[in-house]
Order: C-alpha cells, then structure tokens, then sequence
C-alpha cells in the first residue's frame, strides 16, 4: 500500500442503488453499458494495479474469477466481457448480454457467500 492524500472511495461516492456488493477493500457498483448488464469493481484506495499488495492483487482475481462464474450460470447470461479502467484506483469492468437488473441481487447474494455485503 502506497502513502497518498487522495481520499478513499466509499459507498457514499456512488449514487443511491447503485452499489451491488462491497467489503472493507472492495465495492462493486453499476454501471452503465447500454442494454448490457454493466459492473465496475472498484478498490477502496488509491493504487494503482502494479502497486497492490499481493494480499489485494489475489482478491481481484478471487473476486473477478467468482463474479464472472456467477453471471455465466445465470440462465438468460452470455460470455463475461472483462476491461480494466482508468484512473486513481484499479477498477475491473464486467459487461453480460442477457442479464436483466433484476439478477444483481442473486449476483450480490451469491458473492457474498464468499464474504462482504450484499447491496442489491
């Protein structure tokens, strides 16, 4: 973890219902794609990918690896299309064909079995 005096990201940042799952490191929000189903998950701090501890690097890809086996098996899904964005802190984009909003709280729930809180 990097010394920086940007400000962490909470769930506060993000408009009302727009956050779907978060932890102490993580939050995973909505976000737009069109008629895509469209989620950004987002680290807390301010690093960049090549500045996160191990500890944060192996939960982005326990995370990623979980949510995009999650969205596969719903029934109505497509194949996951995954981006990674720009900016102050690593951000990890999912895009789905053929997932209606009204999935993202069996998405939240089932990631949070692996821990955190679901929000949808």
């Amino acid at each position: 973890m990097t010394e920086s005096a940007q400000p962490l990201i909470d769930s506060s940042s993000f408009a009302p219902g727009q956050v779907v799952w978060e932890d102490e490191v993580w939050i995973l929000a909505r976000h737009d794609a069109g008629t895509r189903l469209g989620l950004t998950l987002h680290h807390r701090e301010p690093e960049a990918f090549g500045q996160l501890s191990d500890e944060h690097a192996s939960q982005l890809g326990r995370i990623g690896n979980r949510l995009i086996r999650i969205i596969e098996h719903l029934p109505e899904a497509g194949k996951v299309g995954l981006a990674r964005t720009s900016g102050d802190h690593v951000q990890l984009a999912f895009e789905a064909e053929g997932v209606p909003e009204s999935r993202l709280h069996d998405i939240a729930v089932k990631l949070a079995n692996w821990g955190g809180d679901a929000r949808a």
